[in-house]
């Protein structure tokens, strides 16, 4: 776990401890409630922005508590990871005075902004009673997803309650980026890992949400409070640096390692030498695709990996190539190429929705070259 996740856990749920433990405030007036919407981070956890929400009241002896519903073990490790892919990563919500939740990500330079909601009496009333039980312990756990069921949808769909639906009937709208695009937003900085989701994450990302559905994001949200509510967002605090660029816009780097491995092959074929060693790291590097793609397609729960298109491109029968006589491998590949043409075919046409395109051009290149080699062979 990075430092400043640390920090920031350590510190809220100390702090949260300490505010669940006092008498719920009851005063005669309603309390405000504000949204905090927070700013990119530098770590990769924080590239997608945050959302909490606030109560704010009136007597001087109850200061303002905010409820941050993005808190896990996040120093958990490997078990953290798998419960992600199984679908099964339980999340909580922790309360804690607003001036040390600000302080925070004040510290991490991140922007801040806030939105008091519109709200009468009986509706801020509605969303105090829903966080204050939300923070008793048989209510504070849900099991986390980052498209449907987040720290801000979390809020979205309090607010919305609070409102007698009125935001979710004004966003039926279909927003203009698809989910695959929404997430990539946090990994402009990592060009690798953005290919990497090609690969591993399947059709359902490349759905186009309602706005509503877009509102998982922390800058949807608040775009949409402004947009419908009227509520337009305070500049609490300002980065004191620029954000940095991204490293790189390409969606290459994933492409460049299978062109090496496919000249590699190509070289060792045309000379003659070190083919066996050129088959066998080909092999690895698309079996090794294939095992993580089916891996995650038949023991993740979670709809974005279990319905992959890729698992049509990179299979762990790849592995097997070095073991088979030189006539089956050829077979074997010319069958493979024939497949990952009708695939770019069907991808042409929209049959298939992914962005199939690096990975069906990682495979049927080596595949290309072992299918059709024996011409490359010198005489």
């Amino acid at each position: 776990m990075t430092r400043s996740i640390a920090l920031f856990v350590t510190v809220l749920v100390a702090t949260a401890s300490r505010a669940s433990a006092e008498p719920i405030p009851h005063e005669t007036e309603a309390p405000y409630v504000d949204v905090l919407t927070f700013g990119v981070g530098e770590e990769i956890f924080e590239r997608w922005g945050h959302t909490a929400i606030c109560l704010r009241y009136h007597q001087p002896e109850h200061g303002p508590i905010c409820f941050n519903y993005g808190v896990t073990d996040f120093d958990s490790g490997a078990v953290m990871v798998w419960s992600f892919l199984r679908g099964a990563q339980e999340f909580w919500v922790e309360a804690s005075p607003r001036d040390v939740m600000v302080s925070l990500y004040a510290d991490e330079d991140r922007e801040i902004w806030e939105q008091t909601l519109p709200l009468d009496a009986t509706q801020a009333r509605a969303i105090e009673k829903r966080l204050w039980s939300d923070v008793d312990e048989k209510n504070r756990f849900y099991v986390y997803d980052h498209f449907t069921d987040n720290c801000t949808t979390r809020i979205r769909d309090m607010i919305d309650d609070a409102l007698g639906g009125t935001l979710r009937s004004r966003s039926t709208a279909i927003y203009p980026n698809t989910y695959r695009q929404l997430g990539a937003e946090g990994l402009t900085e990592h060009p690798v890992l953005t290919q990497a989701t090609d690969f591993l994450l399947g059709r359902t990302l490349d759905a186009h949400p309602t706005v509503w559905q877009a509102m998982f994001h922390p800058h949807v949200l608040r775009g949409q409070l402004e947009a419908q509510l009227g509520v337009v967002p305070v500049v609490l605090r300002q980065r004191s640096t620029p954000i940095p660029e991204p490293a790189s816009t390409s969606r290459l780097p994933l492409l460049i390692v299978a062109v090496v491995v496919a000249l590699g092959l190509v070289l060792a074929t045309w000379r003659g030498r070190f083919e066996r060693a050129a088959l066998v790291i080909a092999s690895l590097y698309l079996g090794a695709w294939g095992l993580v793609i089916y891996a995650l397609a038949m023991l993740s729960t979670v709809d974005a990996m279990r319905w992959n298109e890729a698992v049509l491109v990179l299979m762990p029968l790849d592995l097997a190539l070095p073991l088979m006589s030189p006539v089956l491998r050829r077979r074997y590949a010319q069958l493979r190429v024939v497949g990952l043409l009708a695939l770019s075919i069907l991808c042409a046409v929209g049959v298939l929705h992914q962005p199939l395109g690096i990975p069906i051009l990682t495979a049927i290149m080596p595949l290309a070259v072992v299918a059709f080699g024996d011409r490359l062979a010198r005489r």
